[in-house]
């Protein structure tokens, strides 16, 4: 009783693993996220499925529980998305929890992301880095998301669609500092990919001049240089109230005075307080 969880192309198909297609020839059954975007997929590899089984966001309990009942009759499945791999920021996370849970043999193929392409071809950190998904819509959210990639010491990565990729790009810009290093990522592995890499300033000069290249797919990379003053005033007040005061209350201190993400200052503190 296994199952697959199988990453597709993100836009090349030569980029397909050879394991990945062997895995898609042999199993029993496939669970997709569009049944039209697998089946060109699997025409282009010549692979022939008899059962196909769509799995989205509108999926429910009672669509997980039948699936469950094909592995516990024997049957071999796996996962495949609409591109790259499954479960990053696509369905899939509780079909496979409750895979899991019953105990099944779970087996992830490694294979092409578009966050790690992106990543490794940025230019920026790549130590540390944290993906967030797509950016935020709300104001709040922002504000929240925004604070949080300003305390990060490494790159924050988005995805995004054309029609809002300016607008984030102007909400970031007002919101963080001028040392800011982004990269963005354009219809990787595709025919016109390409890494539009500098400042914000500069990246949105290059959208208005180039408003064309305004399609497709696109991800943002984003490596804060933090503000200095803020995290060395924060600091120094952790120094001097950490033998008096617990973390949690000097976090809210030094949030009111900073302006910066209490829960942020909490997880820095904790850090520095291990180190003393």
């Amino acid at each position: 009783m296994t199952f697959y969880i199988i990453p597709s192309p993100i836009g090349n198909l030569d980029d397909i693993t050879i394991r990945a297609k062997k895995i898609l020839k042999d199993i029993d059954f496939l669970i997709v996220e569009n049944k039209k975007v697998t089946s060109k997929l699997l025409s282009a590899l010549d692979i022939k499925k008899k059962k196909i089984i769509t799995y989205n966001d509108t999926s429910s309990a009672k669509d997980r529980t039948k699936i469950i009942e094909l592995i516990k009759k024997g049957l071999t499945g796996g996962l495949v998305s609409d591109s790259g791999t499954p479960l990053i920021s696509d369905p899939g996370f509780k079909l496979i929890s409750e895979i899991i849970k019953n105990d099944f043999r779970l087996i992830s193929l490694p294979g092409p992301t578009s966050v790690i392409t992106a990543l490794a071809g940025s230019g920026l950190s790549t130590d540390n880095f944290q993906f967030l998904g797509f950016f935020p819509r709300k104001k709040i959210e922002q504000s929240k998301i925004l604070k949080k990639i300003k305390m990060y010491e490494g790159t924050s990565i988005f995805f995004e669609s054309p029609k809002r990729l300016l607008a984030t790009l102007e909400v970031m810009q007002a919101n963080l500092n001028n040392q800011t290093k982004i990269c963005v990522a354009k219809e990787l592995t595709k025919i016109h990919e390409s890494y539009i890499r500098g400042t914000f300033s500069e990246v949105l000069s290059f959208f208005s001049k180039n408003q064309e290249k305004i399609k497709g797919e696109f991800i943002l990379l984003i490596d804060v240089v933090p503000d200095s003053i803020d995290i060395n005033t924060a600091d120094e007040i952790f120094e001097i109230l950490k033998n008096d005061l617990s973390i949690k209350m000097i976090s809210k201190l030094a949030s009111g005075i900073t302006g910066l993400s209490k829960n942020d200052l909490y997880k820095r503190f904790l850090s520095l307080s291990k180190k003393n």
